[in-house]
């Protein structure tokens, strides 16, 4: 059996704010096996970015933020190490690739260079073996010409080239897992289809864990084995793709999947919407976080706060935090 390459165990982060610290991840848990492809699914304002972000400590704790819980990777728990340790795991072991790469990758330096630079810090190649392992690394992600691309500066490239190039960066020092945070955003059609393919192409030719984080359910549904739906900074449901799809328990998830065009449907039918707007993080309501856009919410959900537990009569390992779901009720 493949083992757990990430357990994330109870995670809460708070920001320092000026009306004190705010919760912006209550608890988070889930884990990712070697060599799995994990889907994040939420709207904007879930805490998506910011669970990213914590398992990688990349805000400032001493001025930003405060974590709590456990963050195991390969059974070392990220959140007890110091800063230079931390360093030594960003970009060698995990590594991110960010939503906008115009904005992540320096202006004012070559792409090449940009790779070179992380293969001296984390590799220790110099000169020429770190150019050529950078110009190998553009190859790999199916950048043509890569000789010449490796003089092109960000802004001399497609969005689709940039976003290669970030993924070369962060695949440059070949490590065990890979966040993608959103990374074909910004994107067209086909260019978010082949950064897509080259993801999933490298998570089983280098047998690396993936994290991808999106808005996208159709993405989710092609490339991963497992989903996870975040809603206000806690999980609300985790099954197997398959399981999610045909049996989806919490209502959140029912209104994501329903809110997917359907080439089969009517032209004229409305697009169906979740109402209301995911919540401030100073206006979190009492209970279940998702009753006042919840269409199946009764009195006790506005009391009581669900967990996050087995749906009954459902696949192994399917989760759920509802209350309905928990009672064996459902929600149909």
């Amino acid at each position: 059996m493949a083992k757990n390459i990430l357990e994330v165990q109870n995670l809460v982060t708070r920001f320092k704010t000026e009306q004190g610290l705010m919760k912006a991840l209550d608890g988070v848990s889930f884990h990712v096996e070697e060599g799995e492809l994990v889907g994040l699914v939420g709207e904007s304002g879930c805490g998506k970015s910011v669970m990213s972000q914590s398992i990688m400590r990349l805000y400032d704790e001493k001025t930003q933020a405060r974590y709590e819980g456990k963050v195991l990777f390969n059974g070392r728990d990220l959140l007890t190490l110091d800063e230079k340790e931390m360093q030594r795991v960003r970009g060698q072991e995990i590594t991110m690739v960010f939503q906008d790469a115009l904005s992540a990758l320096d202006p004012v330096f070559p792409v090449g260079s940009q790779i070179a630079e992380a293969l001296r810090i984390h590799q220790g190649l110099k000169g020429k073996e770190a150019r050529e392992q950078a110009e190998e690394m553009l190859r790999l992600v199916g950048i043509p010409s890569p000789g010449e691309r490796m003089r092109s500066y960000p802004h001399e490239l497609s969005g689709g080239m940039r976003q290669r190039v970030m993924i070369a960066i962060a695949l440059c020092c070949h490590p065990k897992l890979l966040i993608a945070d959103e990374p074909t955003t910004a994107l067209d059609v086909t260019i978010q289809a082949q950064i897509m393919e080259l993801i999933v192409r490298l998570n089983k030719q280098l047998n690396m864990g993936v994290l991808l984080i999106t808005h996208d359910l159709a993405v989710i549904a092609e490339t991963c084995t497992r989903v996870a739906v975040m809603y206000l900074g806690q999980i609300v449901e985790e099954a197997d793709v398959k399981t999610l799809f045909r049996r989806p328990a919490h209502p959140y998830t029912r209104g994501l999947l329903r809110s997917i065009p359907r080439l089969d449907g009517d032209k004229r039918e409305r697009l169906f919407v979740i109402g209301g707007t995911v919540p401030l993080l100073s206006q979190i309501p009492q209970g279940c976080r998702f009753a006042p856009r919840c269409p199946y919410a009764c009195e006790d959900c506005g009391r009581r706060e669900p967990e996050l537990l087995p749906v009954p009569g459902g696949e192994k390992d399917h989760l759920a935090r509802c209350h309905k779901a928990a009672d064996g009720q459902g929600v149909s």
